[in-house]
């Protein structure tokens, strides 16, 4: 009786290693995965009825690779997200979720499927004789082109004194005597020589003053070619891409980006004046009514609404920054992360991946 005992319990307890949630096995959540998202083009958006976009239809391939089914809720904002998943009100997270260290401090991240960054919008280029012409002579006075004027107003007078100094004495009916007559016709001699190389009639005759000419023909050739590179580089830099470039001039400047994203944290720790909306058509808006002087969000998302707006003044400016990479949220410690991260791996070996990124960026 003692041996049929011994043999019944560990019958048991050896089954018992079979039960899912017991055994070193995954186990599968009962009834279906709360997959929470927010609309955000073109990654996770309705069309038509249904819910797509890169991230959207990733999951929906990924799900169904991995044998789950879910339900859908759709939130405001990225941290709402988070939050979802940290209160456990969801299991998965779907759409452009940048991976940092904050967040993989209360959830954790499936393996990446896009690389990303941010980068910088602006409103330039085309537009009215006011939104460009006006913008364009403003943009003449900078310190290197009125440093460059100072110059070559100095080296005028001086030389237009040195030549009145050594012919007022030996041609006084070009260059008289009188200080303040001579050295207007001194001066006159000097823009004329400048300009077009000569004035009409007049001209050195001394020894001192052809050697000072000869030295300011040479020099001028100088001064017109440093004048015309700095006029060049101002109307063609500045003209085309304004006054702000690349993430390096937005500090002090008023930046619309998405409330709750990276990109906000990161624009209050340079210190711009951020101006957050809900969503990022409605932060490329505040720039076109000129609430704001610049957008900084995620590059693809911005490159994608800003093409779809047919807005040609619309530009993207600087290369990327802050890189950083979208994944599947879940909660920490999730059940499901090694199994989404298989199922991933076999999509990628797919082209999965390559045949939506040419849907959706033409990538």
């Amino acid at each position: 009786m003692r041996e049929l005992i011994a043999v019944l319990v560990l019958g048991c307890l050896g089954a018992g290693f079979l039960v899912p949630g017991v055994s070193g096995q995954e186990a599968v959540p009962a009834g279906k995965v709360r997959v929470v998202t927010r609309d955000l083009e073109p990654f996770s958006f309705v069309k038509e009825g249904r819910r797509v976009g890169y991230a959207a239809e990733l999951w929906d391939q990924l799900a169904r690779e991995t044998g789950l089914e879910y339900e859908v809720s759709v939130v405001g904002t990225a941290q709402e997200i988070i939050d979802a998943l940290k209160e456990k009100r969801a299991d998965v997270g779907v759409g452009a979720l940048s991976v940092t260290a904050q967040r993989e401090g209360v959830i954790d991240f499936s393996q990446p499927f896009y690389k990303s960054g941010l980068q910088v919008l602006v409103a330039g280029g085309g537009g009215s004789f006011a939104d460009n012409v006006l913008p364009m002579l403003m943009n003449l006075f900078n310190l290197e082109l009125i440093g460059m004027f100072l110059l070559l107003l100095g080296t005028m007078v001086l030389i237009s004194y040195l030549v009145w100094l050594y012919e007022h004495k030996v041609n006084e009916d070009q260059w008289p005597a009188d200080k303040r007559k001579g050295l207007w016709e001194s001066f006159w001699w000097t823009v004329s020589t400048l300009l077009v190389g000569g004035a009409d009639n007049k001209g050195p005759v001394g020894v001192g003053g052809r050697i000072v000419a000869i030295v300011w023909m040479l020099l001028s050739i100088v001064l017109v070619s440093l004048l015309t590179a700095s006029f060049t580089t101002t109307l063609t830099i500045n003209t085309l891409k304004g006054d702000i470039n690349g993430p390096d001039d937005l500090p002090g400047r008023k930046v619309s980006t998405v409330k709750g994203s990276t990109a906000e944290a990161w624009l209050n720790a340079k210190g711009a004046k951020v101006v957050a909306e809900t969503t990022a058509v409605e932060a490329i808006a505040a720039l076109r009514k000129g609430d704001a002087q610049a957008v900084v969000f995620d590059a693809p998302v911005l490159q994608y609404e800003a093409a779809k707006s047919g807005d040609e003044k619309l530009q993207m400016v600087g290369s990327l920054f802050e890189e950083q990479n979208y994944a599947f949220a879940l909660q920490q410690d999730s059940e499901l992360l090694e199994r989404l991260n298989q199922g991933l791996l076999t999509l990628t070996e797919r082209g999965v991946g390559t045949e939506l990124k040419k849907k959706y960026f033409g990538e």
